[in-house]
This record gives structure tokens, C-alpha cells and sequence, in this order.
């Protein structure tokens, strides 16, 4: 057995594995030999290492553990180069990625903060340019129009649209292709007609992005 986990065992009938901030969570039942625990664990093996690669290829900005980020789906190199400057300069864009950092300043983790702070704000720059480009294309071709659009940064959502007509979409999504982008901004919209996921509100996506379902694929 060789793979790692961790064993909670419940008053419960059936076993449950659960993947969560990388490692391997196993609820079983209290009577449940740890045989029949790893037996079911090695059948879920592929699952498993597959979910787990998932966590760690997070697209989130994580200096100390990367030195690169995803921009439209584009792996894009971070290059660190030291300057006759008073303070952390980044230059930004779809292919390329400088970090100015004065000379004789260490690279530490406080500095790492400062420097993400700085990427996600030049990010976002670039995200509200493509999300405005997505969201007027889907505007124009189903005619519903919210009260306002908002650029957000969320944590575990991609969108949301309120009963207020007010659109939010996870500045985030720019780590991602623009046919992610555009379904992001196409499911908000359609919220604006349909405030449920039934089975309309999907026929209404399929209308306007017939191939949506390759696009979650990438989200999730």
C-alpha cells in the first residue's frame, strides 16, 4: 500500500474518501477491518493520484513553490531581475513576466506577499479586459443586460449574478483559456433569465456555446 492517509473512523455504514488540501481523508466504519480500507483504497489508486495532482497544479500565484504563472491558459515564466530601484516594479503580460526587485533586497516570504499583491493587481488589470470583451460578445447575442459587472477575486466560485442584476466574475478565470472566460461570463447572463440550473437554463447555454461541456472540463 503505498499510499498515504488519513484514518477517521464513524458511525457510519459505508466508507467515504475525500481529497482535501492534498492529502488523502478516509472515513470508515468503525468495524471496518483496515484490510477492506486499504483494498478499496488501491482500487481508487488512479482516482486518487489524479485528484491529488489536481490540488497541487492549483493555477493560483504561489511564489515560493512556483516561478511561473498561467496567463489565458499560457505557461509564463517568472524572471526576477535586480535594479538601482526604491521598490518592486512587475511588468506584465500575456507572454512574459519581469519582477524588478531593488538591489540588495532579499527574496523572502514577506517580500513573496508583496510581490503577489503586485501580480494579482496587474492580473486583474488584464482579466477586466477580456472579461468586458466576453461579456459585451454575450450581451450582444442573447440581449440580456445586467445592472452592473464586477471584476472579484473569490476563492472556490467562478461567478455569481444576483437577484439584483448584478454580474461578479473570479478575476481568477484569466489563468484559464478565453473559452473559459466566455462560458464563465455566459453562464452569469443567463442567470439574468434563468435563476436555476433546470434544464433550460442549460438548453440557453448550449444555444449560444454549443461545446460548453469542453470548456468546464478545464475548470474543474
Amino acid at each position: 500500500m503505498n499510499i498515504e492517509y488519513v484514518l477517521i473512523r464513524k458511525r457510519i455504514k459505508n466508507l467515504y474518501i475525500q481529497i482535501k488540501d492534498g492529502k488523502v481523508i478516509v472515513k470508515a466504519p468503525i468495524r471496518l477491518s483496515t484490510e477492506k480500507i486499504e483494498s478499496m483504497l488501491k482500487s481508487k489508486e488512479a482516482w486518487i493520484k489524479k485528484k491529488i495532482n489536481n490540488v497541487k497544479e492549483t493555477r493560483d500565484i504561489n511564489l515560493k513553490e512556483k516561478d511561473y504563472i498561467y496567463i489565458l491558459n499560457n505557461k509564463v515564466d517568472i524572471k526576477y531581475e535586480y535594479l538601482n530601484v526604491s521598490k518592486i516594479i512587475v511588468k506584465l503580460d500575456e507572454k512574459k513576466c519581469i519582477i524588478y526587485v531593488p538591489n540588495g533586497q532579499v527574496i523572502d516570504d514577506e517580500l513573496y506577499k508583496k510581490i503577489e499583491i503586485k501580480l494579482y493587481n496587474e492580473l486583474k488589470d488584464i482579466a477586466v479586459r477580456y472579461i468586458s470583451q466576453a461579456m459585451e460578445k454575450y450581451i450582444k447575442m442573447t440581449s440580456l443586460t445586467p445592472k452592473e459587472i464586477q471584476v472579484r477575486r473569490f476563492k472556490s466560485i467562478w461567478g455569481n449574478c444576483s437577484s439584483k442584476k448584478v454580474i461578479k466574475i473570479n478575476e481568477k478565470i484569466i489563468h484559464y483559456g478565453i473559452k473559459q472566460i466566455e462560458y464563465v461570463c455566459l453562464h452569469e447572463i443567463t442567470h439574468l433569465k434563468y435563476m436555476n440550473h433546470k434544464k433550460e437554463f442549460w438548453s440557453h447555454i448550449k444555444k449560444y456555446m454549443p461545446d460548453y461541456k469542453e470548456a468546464v472540463k478545464e475548470l474543474k
